[in-house]
Order: C-alpha cells, then sequence, then structure tokens
C-alpha cells in the first residue's frame, strides 16, 4: 500500500512541476531581444476616387504618429521585445499605413447612419539588424462603432481602439508563432 502510495504522490509531483508547458514567452528566436519602431509611414492616396460626393479621401491628422505610439505601447505591454533606439536594436519594425476607410454599415428607419466600420490596411517589415527581410506581412484591422445607444461612442475613441488593435495584431504577429 505504501509503495502504491510514494508512487502515486511521485507521479502527481512531477505531473505538477511539468505543467501544462504554457508559457506566456514568445516563440522568437532568443537572439531577439530588442526592437527599434520606426516612425510609421502614411502612403494613403488622399486623390484616389472612392466617393461620389467628394473629390478627396479624409483620414485623421496624425494617424501615422498615432499608429506609432500604439505600436511601441504595445511592445512595451507584450514585455517580449523591449524597444529601444536603431543603433542598439537587433530587430527593425518598418510600418506603412495602405488605406484608411470609414463605411456606413447600419442605418435606421430614416436613412441616417447608425453604426460606422473604421478599417486600417497596412503593411510591416520585420528586419534584422544588418537589414535582411525576416517577415513581410499586410494586415487590415477593423472597429466597430455606434452613433447612438448604449454602446455609442465618438470616432476618435473608435479610432484610438483601431490603432489599439492594429498594434496588437503586429506584436501577436511577431512574437507568436500562431
Amino acid at each position: 500500500m505504501r509503495a502504491k502510495y510514494k508512487s502515486f504522490l511521485a507521479f502527481a509531483v512531477s505531473f505538477l512541476l511539468a505543467g501544462c508547458g504554457y508559457t506566456t514567452r514568445g516563440f522568437l528566436n532568443p537572439k531577439y531581444r530588442t526592437i527599434y519602431v520606426a516612425p510609421v509611414e502614411n502612403k494613403i492616396n488622399i486623390t484616389k476616387e472612392t466617393e461620389e460626393y467628394s473629390k478627396y479621401r479624409s483620414f485623421p491628422a496624425l494617424i501615422e504618429d498615432n499608429f506609432t505610439s500604439k505600436i511601441i505601447s504595445r511592445f512595451n505591454l507584450d514585455g517580449n521585445l523591449r524597444t529601444t533606439n536603431e543603433q542598439s536594436a537587433d530587430l527593425i519594425l518598418k510600418c506603412v499605413i495602405n488605406d484608411f476607410v470609414r463605411d456606413a454599415i447600419d442605418y435606421d428607419d430614416n436613412d441616417q447612419v447608425q453604426k460606422y466600420r473604421l478599417k486600417l490596411n497596412f503593411t510591416y517589415t520585420l528586419l534584422d539588424s544588418q537589414g535582411r527581410v525576416i517577415k513581410t506581412r499586410t494586415i487590415t484591422a477593423d472597429e466597430n462603432y455606434n452613433l447612438t445607444g448604449a454602446y455609442a461612442k465618438s470616432e476618435d475613441s473608435a479610432l484610438l481602439d483601431l490603432l489599439d488593435d492594429a498594434g496588437r495584431r503586429i506584436v501577436e504577429s511577431i512574437v507568436e508563432r500562431w
């Protein structure tokens, strides 16, 4: 009886110590510890005709600066890579905003807009310290927001949520394997 108890206890302790293998550490190569986030470039073509009532497209002012800040904040929050200057970085992240769209997606009975969707399309390139491309990816992030009701929020608030989501998608794409 004691032998069974000891073997069960040894098995239980080893099982608890081994755990399930989950870790909050990403799947990065251990030699990459720091990242430099270059200022985001805005390459939105404002002369592209997309609206029948407007000659030019519009997008939020300083969207690229706010996006850069959100990406840096997301890396700092994640903790797998420490943000630093370009000279001492193991990795360099370059990001380009390709498009920003605001679409009406819900109307009331009087054809008044009740809900909008913001979409941000961007491409990032991850380089090592020698300038070799490690990864390039194009991503579209979106955020819906209501103009009325219990879940109403301003376009500025929705834009900040959109940029935060886009920053999260970049960090997860770089740090996580799946």
